[in-house]
């Protein structure tokens, strides 16, 4: 039988939170909040028989409270971990954790997100799973090593996901409902009569988005083709220039994707520093 802890981490979270929370929470065996706001957050401080953890309230990025909720997990004798963003919400959790129990993957599990077709019967084999809904067998995680903790944050699930398919796993798909995911930061603004979306990402957020692509193709070099990576780095110059016509902390921010992108290309994780 399977148990399952849940791990959803919270950076200056707001009430919304706790209602997605709600989504899954009675479908969790155990149940994990990391609060990696500065300082803390009242709001997680006033949830009530549900494990708040965190590190002296600092920010330390996903992988670290992944890990430290997969010691948890062992602890209390679960069998699978959820990672979940503080930001999405279920459609049909109870359905999405019976096939997963009633499947016998041994692999990583996922679910469709923001599905724009009509559900589907039959889950597909994916090659990429985000990390919002991911369900990972403990086993697994002990055979493929924990998430990477210096990629803070950004690539964090590309990562184990591409690993975990070096070593023989594979990723299910769950199509019959969906997670619903908002971006809670980004908002849209006018330019030559379209809509464009702006981030609003501080500058350590595209610090890391910046250069935790390129250590990837460092790590999966076949995985990442010329064209991938020209995305990329076009990607990159068209943010630079929403940030420089509609943002704030610009010079901050143009300096964080510069710098990113250089230790990318070096291929050092070196850690964003104000």
């Amino acid at each position: 039988m399977m148990k399952l802890a849940t791990i959803v981490v919270c950076y200056y979270p707001d009430e919304a939170v706790i209602q997605n929370i709600a989504s899954y929470s009675t479908g969790a065996d155990y149940l994990y909040i990391w609060d990696n706001t500065p300082g803390g957050s009242d709001l997680t401080r006033s949830l009530k028989d549900i494990v708040v953890m965190h590190n002296n309230h600092q920010n330390m990025g996903l992988a670290y409270a992944y890990n430290r909720a997969i010691e948890a997990a062992e602890k209390d004798g679960a069998t699978h971990l959820m990672t979940m963003d503080q930001d999405s919400c279920f459609e049909d959790f109870g359905g999405y954790r019976q096939w997963v129990e009633t499947s016998h993957h041994t692999g990583i599990s996922a679910i469709a997100i923001n599905p724009a077709q009509e559900a589907q019967e039959e889950p597909s084999i994916i090659t990429w799973a985000s990390q919002s809904g991911s369900i990972f067998p403990i086993a697994m995680l002990k055979t493929i090593g924990p998430f990477r903790e210096d990629l803070f944050i950004g690539m964090v699930d590309a990562e184990i996901s591409l690993r975990a398919q070096e070593k023989g796993y594979k990723i299910l798909q769950y199509n019959k409902s969906g997670l619903i995911h908002k971006v809670g930061s980004c908002r849209y603004v006018k330019l030559l009569g379209h809509n464009i979306m702006v981030s609003d990402y501080n500058a350590l957020r595209h610090y890391y988005d910046s250069r935790n692509r390129i250590l990837m193709w460092h790590e999966f070099p076949t995985d990442y083709n010329f064209k991938d990576k020209m995305h990329h780095l076009m990607g990159r110059l068209k943010v630079a220039v929403k940030i420089l016509l509609f943002e704030k902390d610009k010079w901050a921010k143009i300096s964080a994707i510069v710098r990113g992108t250089h230790y990318g290309f070096r291929n050092q994780a070196v850690p964003y520093l104000t």
